[in-house]
């Protein structure tokens, strides 16, 4: 990361996150090739779906590189092996014989883990294990971006790595202080390597890391597409087009949140991501030293963040 250091200066950046809104409202993914935005994806948002658009973005982000292991689809199974439910028959027609894979290579995936620190951790993949269709395989056919990876994490998920040569690294330093707002935006160089951190634990995976990289990296100004705020997966592989319906996922999440997070609570509304985020979005937006905007249209299954800076998908596009 280090040599990322203020080389986007005066630019502006544009972070795709993988909201199923982007399909419902027929978002064109070609658009991101003619922006003039130097453009981020989220780890889960590299789907076959956005690759055929001919969209590859300037910097995949591999935040927690184990997110890379599978699709979002993928990532339901997973889970429902977790809390040893059969996702089948919630599943749509077409997508069932995915789920009946996944199980029949439990033991070449998977491995124990904490068990005893809760479901959620009853077993975690294997080291350079991997889907297909997963976004680590479908980065070889985005060969142009870049690549920036939590170092720690990469080493442990994928000892053997195939992407190298257009990697940045950055670390992590955990600190047990109180949260320094202009500490957490300004990582810190050490022995060659860039550190984030300040004080402080986020539920929201952006918040870790993303927020104090992009200002590394010399931007003032951040839009974000597709940031749904809600619980339902990246594009084509999330629950609106995966699950027979939506009463079907509801069904599955509401009996099975344990294995996704020990700590996770319902926000009082079917799809919301937990009130914390929200809480961490207006904390870091509004008072720290960038400015970030929410692209966003109303959409039944995405969620308004009150008290950050909004504009709708064709405010922005006319910018």
């Amino acid at each position: 990361m280090i040599r990322l250091r203020n080389a986007h200066r005066g630019q502006r950046a544009l972070v795709v996150f993988g909201g199923p809104s982007l399909l419902a409202q027929g978002f064109d993914f070609s658009w991101l090739r003619r922006s003039g935005y130097v453009t981020f994806l989220e780890t889960k948002a590299l789907t076959p779906g956005f690759l055929k658009a001919g969209a590859s973005p300037d910097y995949y982000l591999m935040l927690f590189p184990e997110k890379a292991k599978d699709n979002t689809l993928q990532h339901w199974v997973y889970r429902s092996l977790l809390a040893k439910v059969n996702i089948d028959w919630l599943l749509k027609p077409q997508y069932r014989s995915e789920a009946q894979s996944i199980r029949d290579n439990f033991e070449k995936n998977f491995e124990v883990w904490r068990p005893h620190r809760g479901p959620h951790k009853n077993f975690r993949w294997r080291p350079d294990v991997y889907l297909h269709d997963s976004p680590y395989e479908l980065l070889a056919q985005a060969p142009t971006s870049r690549v920036i990876v939590n170092r720690e994490l990469r080493e442990q998920y994928f000892p053997t790595y195939a992407y190298e040569d257009r990697t940045y690294y950055f670390d992590q330093r955990f600190e047990d202080r109180p949260f320094d707002l202009q500490e957490y935006f300004t990582p810190v160089e050490r022995e060659g390597r860039v550190l984030v951190g300040g004080g402080r634990t986020f539920m929201n995976s952006a918040a870790i890391a993303l927020y104090p990289i992009l200002r590394y990296m010399g931007f003032d100004e951040v839009f974000f597409i597709g940031m749904d705020m809600s619980i339902l997966g990246s594009l084509e592989y999330s629950a609106p087009y995966t699950f027979q319906t939506m009463a079907h996922f509801w069904w599955f999440w509401r009996r099975n949140g344990r294995v996704f997070n020990g700590n996770y609570k319902a926000n009082g509304w079917m799809f919301k991501r937990p009130q914390s985020e929200c809480d961490d979005l207006r904390l870091l937006w509004n008072d720290g030293p960038m400015r970030f905007t929410r692209v966003y249209d109303p959409w039944k299954y995405a969620s308004r963040v009150d008290g950050i800076r909004t504009m709708s998908m064709n405010e922005f596009q006319a910018l």
